[in-house]
Formats: C-alpha cells, sequence, structure tokens
C-alpha cells in the first residue's frame, strides 16, 4: 500500500511527508507509575512554520509532581520517522505504540530510560471510520485532525527523574495524537484511565471548527468500558443536552439514540504547553494531568451500566469557553 493511502487508514503514523509550512504534528505520550506519585506527559512533535525559518523538532514534558515543564528544541535533521509503522526518532529519543526510549534534557530537567507498553488497548477501525474523527477523516486541509493509539497500555522499566530511579512497572499509560495547521479558537479536552481498578477508558473532545469560511462546534468522546466501547460524536448524531463550566468544575452530558453520558470533572494545578497555531508552538495552553472525573453512563431507559471516577485525568479548558456558550448549540429538547 503506498503511503499516501497507508496513512488515511493508520492515523498513527506521521502524516506530514508532503508539509513543509505551517504544520505541526505531535504525539501525546500519558505515563504513571502504579504509585500514582509521578504522572508525566511527554509530547514529542515536529513544527513548520512559513518558509521553514525557526522550524524544529520538539520534545516537551509535563511533570504533573512539580507542576513543571520544559520544552527541548531539536534541528529538523534530527526528526526520523518510518511510513510504514508509528516510529519517531527525536535526536537519541524514541517513540511507538509499544515502547518510548528518553534521554532529554539537562541538569535537573533530565529524564533518561525506556518504558515497555503491555496489553496494549486500540481504538477500533473500519474502512469507513479509520479512526476517532469518522468520515471527517477523509476531509483534506482541515485545521486540526485527532487520533487516539493506545486507549490503554500496561507499562514495564524505570525512568530516571531528575537523578531519581522511578519504577514504572505495573502503571498505565495513553496515546493520543494531532496534526494539522492549528489547534482550534477554543475547545475542552480530558482523558482519563485511571478508574479505581475499573478496566475503564473515558475521552471526550468539544472544538470550535472552521469550514467553508464559517464554524461549527463539534465533538468527539468514547468510554470503554471493559470490552464494551460506546462511542459519541457529531457525526455520528450524538448531541450534547447540558454543558456548564464554573470556577474549575465542568460539568457535560451527552446523548445518542441507545445511552445518556454524563462527565463531571475537577481541575487541579497543572502546567503551562505550547500549542501550534499556523505550525508555530507559540501558544500558551494550561494543562492538568491530576484532574479528577466523574463517569456515569446510563442506557435509553435510564438503566445505569456504569458509574465511576477517574483519576490522574488529563484536563485542557482552552479560551474564555463559556462565552462561547451561547454560540453551541445545546439540545434541550430531551
Amino acid at each position: 500500500m503506498a503511503y499516501w493511502l497507508r496513512r488515511i487508514f493508520n492515523p498513527e503514523i506521521f502524516q506530514g511527508k508532503y508539509r513543509k509550512d505551517h504544520y505541526f504534528e505531535g504525539w501525546y505520550f500519558k505515563l504513571i507509575d502504579p504509585s500514582n506519585d509521578h504522572a508525566l506527559a511527554v509530547i514529542p512533535g515536529i513544527s513548520y512554520t512559513h518558509e521553514g525559518e525557526g522550524s524544529h523538532a520538539f520534545i516537551q514534558i509535563l511533570d504533573a509532581r512539580n507542576h513543571r515543564v520544559d520544552y527541548v528544541r531539536f534541528p529538523l535533521s534530527e526528526f526520523r520517522y518510518s511510513e510504514r509503522a508509528f516510529e519517531v526518532w527525536i535526536g537519541k529519543n524514541h517513540f511507538s505504540d509499544s515502547s518510548v526510549t528518553l534521554d532529554v534534557g539537562e541538569g535537573k530537567a533530565h529524564i533518561s530510560g525506556t518504558l515497555a507498553f503491555h496489553s496494549l488497548v486500540k481504538y477500533p477501525k473500519t474502512l469507513r471510520k479509520p479512526g476517532i474523527m469518522g468520515p471527517y477523516t477523509f476531509i483534506p486541509r482541515m485545521e486540526c485532525y485527532h487520533g487516539i493509539v493506545n486507549i490503554h497500555h500496561e507499562i514495564s522499566g524505570n525512568l530516571m527523574i531528575s537523578g531519581q530511579k522511578v519504577d514504572f512497572g505495573g502503571g498505565y499509560g495513553y496515546i493520543e495524537k494531532d496534526w494539522g495547521t492549528s489547534f482550534p479558537e477554543a475547545w475542552i479536552w480530558m482523558q482519563s484511565n485511571h478508574f479505581d481498578g475499573d478496566d475503564v477508558s473515558v475521552m471526550f473532545s468539544l472544538a470550535k471548527i472552521p469550514w467553508l469560511g464559517k464554524f461549527f462546534w463539534g465533538f468527539i468522546a468514547f468510554v470503554r468500558i471493559r470490552e464494551h466501547m460506546y462511542d459519541f460524536a457529531t457525526y455520528s448524531k450524538a448531541r450534547i443536552t447540558a454543558l456548564e463550566y464554573q470556577g474549575s468544575r465542568l460539568r457535560v452530558t451527552m446523548r445518542d439514540a441507545r445511552h445518556t453520558l454524563e462527565l463531571d470533572a475537577l481541575q487541579a494545578p497543572g502546567g503551562v504547553l505550547k500549542a501550534p497555531k499556523n505550525g508555530m508552538m507559540a501558544r500558551d495552553i494550561l494543562e492538568s494531568i491530576d484532574a479528577e472525573v466523574s463517569v456515569r453512563l446510563a442506557g435509553d431507559a435510564g438503566q445505569l451500566i456504569y458509574e465511576g471516577r477517574g483519576m490522574h485525568t488529563g484536563l485542557e479548558v482552552v479560551s474564555d469557553i463559556a462565552a462561547y456558550f451561547e454560540e453551541f448549540p445545546i439540545d434541550k429538547s430531551v
């Protein structure tokens, strides 16, 4: 299969072979040790700016314990990738869906070691739906695309973090990615796969999406409960029936023809990450990976399917999202 076709049906692999300006691509690795004392978000990626000036590869790391973010730049020449599978090299660092090797940063910010990932849980694919974006996967030149690499995996191995050896064996992780020109003007994102010993994962993203000179609000979400996957998305005719953000608390309810999903998240202190605008990593966003989310899934007759609380939740509420609520089409008919 030719690369241009393979990349459509494998969103996890590098998508940017034919892009050289106003383009970004990045993968998001969340790593939690079994003691829950160490939570890291490791984000390798590439930034192509206008006419190449300032273009670079990067690794940014959010250390939840210390509320610290380190952004390390690399020359483009140190970025390599596989066209056949998700494998990316940046300097001495290697990233794939089954492992990560790090040797990045200096002094107290230095992190090194190798972690292996096991019991990988993948997002289900079909020819019509090769990723979580569904039919939007096939639409060219959207501002931003989103992909899920691993919904959940177990971790083995150690990292040296600021001179301290940290055993991640028995911990959990998650991988997703984004690529395109810019992150949206405004969005909400949350994700957790730490549910009191339950085999549960959840992700929700809502964004203001430019389209043909206008915009629309779109969302994608899933909750996986053991072997059962429940998807909610704009393209599947699911709808948001309640949305509230006050202080540090976010509540959202979504519904399709068969199920209702309620999420109630509480923000926690985090760190400031760099995000792309026209390919440049020039925008500051606040992210927490120590938030909490309560999840409730019910059937169409109101019968409870699952209720639980997720820890080490990734949460971003970007821009003054409440100012956009009047624009967002809340379906109050149900």
